[in-house]
């Protein structure tokens, strides 16, 4: 990400040009938590006509289920496995292609191997990240990182197949997540039962 001020000089233009361009669209720009202007790199490339420096990076592919039971039933292989096969990615190198997985509740901003998606993107690591779905990749919030991909020059490519499981059965098991979390963070270690308690019913319920 490149402030705003070196962009515009990167840019060859006045700062009140390119605050005219973001409002047309015709750049875009991502503000910091403090408010501050950032444009990405890619920005500045694409619009000056500069070709990206350095090695090809590597494509990813990312699986996601939301339990261990859906993972020993062998959706979360077949999902990537759907995904390495898709017309998108025939003809991709087995060498330039990363597979990341996680077992996990999308609501989760924890998952080890979106963390690690992350930290690649920021290290210019990886080129492009396919998932499955959207609600793979994040449940709720995928706008956000979409921005954070795209600001760190990472396209994301969605390919829209059908998970495994129903969406009912995903969203049954986000539920039941948020509430492990909270009767954890209610009860605590003093009450363990009253927790598993808790949670066991809500299951019945969401399942019947």
């Amino acid at each position: 990400m490149i402030p705003f001020e070196k962009a515009c000089t990167l840019l060859g233009a006045h700062p009140n040009s390119v605050r005219s361009w973001e409002e047309r669209g015709q750049v875009r720009v991502v503000y910091t938590i403090g408010g501050k202007r950032r444009i990405p790199e890619s920005e500045i490339l694409r619009l000056t006509g500069t070709p990206a420096a350095g090695p090809k990076g590597l494509v990813a592919i990312y699986a996601r289920v939301s339990s261990q039971e859906q993972k020993q039933k062998g959706d979360l292989e077949r999902q990537a496995q759907a995904l390495r096969h898709s017309r998108q990615l025939r003809g991709c190198p087995d060498a330039g292609l990363l597979v990341v997985t996680d077992v996990g509740s999308g609501l989760s901003d924890k998952r080890k191997g979106l963390v690690r998606l992350m930290k690649l993107a920021q290290d210019r690591a990886v080129t492009e990240i396919h998932v499955a779905h959207r609600d793979r990749l994040t449940r709720f919030g995928y706008g956000y990182l979409e921005t954070y991909f795209t600001a760190h020059g990472v396209r994301l490519v969605v390919h829209e197949q059908p998970g495994a499981a129903t969406p009912q059965e995903e969203l049954v098991e986000d539920l039941l997540s948020i509430v492990t979390s909270f009767s954890g963070r209610l009860y605590g270690l003093r009450s363990h039962s009253k927790a598993r308690a808790l949670v066991d019913a809500v299951r019945e319920v969401v399942s019947a």
